[in-house]
């Protein structure tokens, strides 16, 4: 262990010098002591003033967060269950019938879908419908307070209001179309102020990429009659019902000569299942139409066109 040294470095002489040595006692005056004594609490306050103090929260403060937090939840989940919307739709070459809230009846082609949000059908009575495809629709008329309630169906480009009737719409591949069975039918149309007022018998289609609108006169059966499963073919040539058959069907078509799809075509062929389809029109047309792999291909030709 080292030695230890003396604070007072090496002096010459024995101990006796140390003891020699007499030291005063100091007593600290009264004042002197008091004002140290103010000076530290002055500190100590002023180290108050400075340092933040925290309050502790009290516990009910963490049922207040946990309310919060409810109330945060259920306007979310209420938000999602307002959006949240219900759809529908077929498959290549099937037909289906929906039957919506207000009794509204509509009838999908294949390869079609038609959403709505049931929270504002319920709460708010907005009988809006969206649709892809190709749909029917027979309209419930709804009142509320001795009001009719409207019904729209909207596409793409084109907005369908209508109060109570049957008409038939199309969205398909930029071509939209609706046409009026029964009832009126008030038309909103991309780049035209006023509404477009439908009645019976009247076609109206709209070209989205030429943004172009052709309105006429038809025989309404020519649009609506794949929802009763069959086809009226009046009017329509093989090369208008080879692109159904891909629409709806979703079967290729070969045309082995380019002059087989000007063949005019009439009378009625059978819709709901595409072999009796294509036996059909192979008798009509005297032309060799097979299915295959999911291609339809008309024969005799001497070159080969795809639709």
């Amino acid at each position: 262990m080292k030695k230890s040294r003396s604070i007072f470095g090496d002096k010459q002489g024995g101990p006796e010098i140390w003891n020699s040595i007499k030291f005063a006692k100091r007593k600290l005056p009264e004042e002197l002591i008091a004002s140290q004594k103010n000076r530290l609490m002055e500190g100590i306050l002023d180290d108050k003033k400075s340092t933040p103090i925290i309050p502790i929260q009290p516990r009910k403060t963490i049922w207040i967060w946990y309310a919060a937090a409810s109330i945060v939840l259920l306007m979310t989940v209420g938000s999602f269950l307002l959006l949240k919307e219900n759809n529908f739709e077929t498959s290549y070459g099937q037909i289906a019938t929906v039957h919506l809230p207000d009794g509204t009846s509509v009838t999908l082609n294949g390869n079609s879908s038609i959403s709505y949000s049931p929270i504002s059908w319920r709460f708010f009575n907005n009988r809006n419908v969206s649709l892809t495809g190709e749909a029917f629709f027979d309209v419930a008329k709804k009142e509320v307070d001795g009001k009719r309630i409207k019904f729209q169906v909207l596409t793409r480009n084109l907005q369908v209001e209508v109060l109570g009737t049957r008409f038939n719409v199309i969205d398909r591949e930029g071509n939209e179309s609706v046409v009026l069975e029964e009832g009126k039918v008030q038309l909103m149309i991309p780049d035209v102020q006023i509404p477009l007022q439908m009645v019976p018998g009247d076609y109206v289609g709209y070209d989205a990429s030429k943004k172009r609108m052709l309105q006429m006169v038809v025989l309404t059966e020519e649009y609506t009659s794949w929802k009763d499963k069959y086809i009226l073919l009046d009017n329509k040539t093989l090369g208008e019902l080879a692109q159904i058959i891909t629409t709806v069907y979703g079967k290729k078509v070969v045309f082995q000569n380019d002059e087989d799809k000007k063949i005019p075509l009439e009378g009625k062929v059978p819709s709901d299942e595409i072999r009796i389809l294509i036996a059909a029109l192979r008798l009509a047309t005297k032309l060799e139409i097979s299915l295959e792999n999911d291609v339809v291909t008309v024969s005799n030709s001497s070159k080969t066109i795809t639709i």
